[in-house]
């Protein structure tokens, strides 16, 4: 019996410190690093890529479920968006920010010209009504003569905190 136990013990340690190891924080350069995948996958599959992007339990949610990766197009339709799928089909040319930054005209703005970038906003964080500093990272990709934008962003950053840990990245302005 106390082999048994002592086993489990150790196999439940070892599952533990391994979920430790692979837990990923949920940093600017992940929201990057997924964005541009999806826009890879996207490039490679064109719109059956879309259901892979979304599945609950594939590499495009991430950071214990704080991070995903959506995609609109250049006509600011939500063509998937995994944690509000109600947004699927609808046009989001108008959502705005606090400060009256039109958040997916931007996106697109920077997309459009240069292939990828970051926006920075405010947006509510999830439950809560005040909003918070946020960034996403977008990049634009052409298949099947359709336009698809992928990004992923992340809550507590600023336009200068993205400028100065990427320097070389497009970062939108107003």
């Amino acid at each position: 019996m106390r082999k048994v136990l002592f086993a489990s013990i150790f196999m439940l340690c070892v599952a533990l410190s391994a979920q430790t190891i692979y837990a990923e924080d949920l940093t600017p350069q992940l929201c990057k690093k997924k964005a541009i995948a999806a826009a890879k996958l996207i490039e490679a599959e064109g719109a059956a890529a879309l259901e892979k992007i979304k599945a609950e339990d594939g590499e495009f949610r991430f950071a214990d479920g704080k991070g995903y990766v959506w995609v609109h197009n250049l006509d600011n339709i939500m063509l998937m968006h995994p944690i509000e799928p109600s947004l699927e089909g609808k046009g989001l040319g108008d959502k705005r920010d606090v400060n009256g930054v039109y958040l997916f005209v931007a996106m697109n703005e920077i997309a459009e010209e240069n292939g990828a970038g970051w926006v920075p906003y405010s947006w509510p964080k999830p439950g809560e009504e005040a909003s918070s500093p946020k960034a996403s990272y977008v990049v634009l990709v052409e298949k099947d003569g359709e336009s698809y934008v992928a990004g992923s962003g992340m809550y507590d950053i600023t336009g200068d905190d993205i400028k100065k840990m990427f320097p070389d990245d497009s970062v939108y302005e107003e």
